[in-house]
């Protein structure tokens, strides 16, 4: 009698023991779920524009994560939730996740590794940017008093840097003295004689300094058709460092019209272009670009 219950009792820690393993198993499952809807909802706060709600999912889709000590699942949730800080411009704390990412894939020997060191590289540049002493700027900002720059410093920074990468484009010396003193008659004449005879190579340079000019003046949509022309004509000469200085200068317009979801990808081709070409000053002018938008 002693043996038959010892035995039941022994057969019911026995089957209790599977159920545990069993509803274990559907926690596991139901934290997994949770965390990947989650993510869907974040991502699509992203695609919305609304990076904080997007940010609070991804949090949370995190921490699921971690509790199922799930590596590929911390670190998806994590450069996601990198991006969102990326769009809130926190660019802090979109390393510290792409960082942490880094390590795991790292660890598990990703092939995604890669693509997050490219990540870091740009955040870091941008991070550098921000901490960075523009000595030059300060000191031609304190030596001009101009009624534009009382009402914009940021804006007349702005458009000073973006100036200096002119520098950098191919046949830009030849209109160098009308451009300083503004004769856009001048430069359009040209600029239509460039479309009659053909002139590709001239007319990407006239169509990027009138598109600039609009710019300045507050023609934002004209400003992006003359500047999207231009970028198309530097494409066709094969001219890369007009290319990505007409990059810069969407992204400039891209941010004043606030459609940040190529903002990012205009600003990335360029610096990538100009660090292939070995333009460190180029580069580093791009970087107080982005540092002077980040203030504003």
């Amino acid at each position: 009698m002693f043996r038959l219950n010892f035995l039941s009792i022994f057969d019911s820690l026995r089957n209790n023991g599977g159920a545990l393993k069993h509803y274990k198993k559907k926690l596991h499952e139901y934290q997994e779920h949770e965390a990947e809807v989650l993510i869907d909802i974040g991502v699509i706060y992203l695609d919305r524009g609304e990076p904080q709600k997007a940010a609070k999912n991804f949090e949370a889709a995190l921490e699921n994560y971690r509790k199922l000590h799930f590596p590929e699942g911390i670190a998806y949730a994590s450069e996601l939730l990198g991006d969102s800080f990326m769009v809130m411009r926190d660019f802090e704390r979109a390393l510290s996740c792409y960082s942490d990412v880094l390590s795991i894939y790292s660890e598990i020997r990703s092939p995604l590794a890669d693509d997050i060191r490219e990540k870091i590289y740009e955040v870091g540049k941008i991070r550098e940017a921000i901490n960075f002493i523009e000595d030059e700027n300060e000191a031609e900002d304190s030596a001009e008093d101009t009624p534009a720059m009382e009402v914009s410093s940021e804006t007349e920074t702005l458009f000073r840097l973006s100036d200096k990468l002119l520098e950098f484009v191919d046949g830009f010396e030849t209109y160098r003295t009308a451009w300083s003193c503004r004769d856009m008659d001048f430069l359009r004449d040209n600029l239509e004689s460039a479309a009659v005879i053909g002139d590709t190579s001239s007319g990407a340079v006239l169509n990027l300094l009138t598109g600039k000019h609009e710019l300045e003046e507050g023609g934002i949509d004209d400003a992006l058709r003359f500047i999207k022309r231009s970028s198309r004509l530097f494409k066709e000469t094969g001219d890369m460092k007009g290319l990505a200085v007409s990059r810069v200068i969407t992204g400039i317009v891209l941010f004043i019209m606030d459609e940040r979801e190529n903002l990012y990808r205009v600003f990335k081709e360029a610096l990538e272009t100009f660090r292939s070409l070995e333009l460190d000053d180029a580069e580093r002018i791009t970087m107080k670009i982005i540092n002077t938008l980040s203030r504003m």
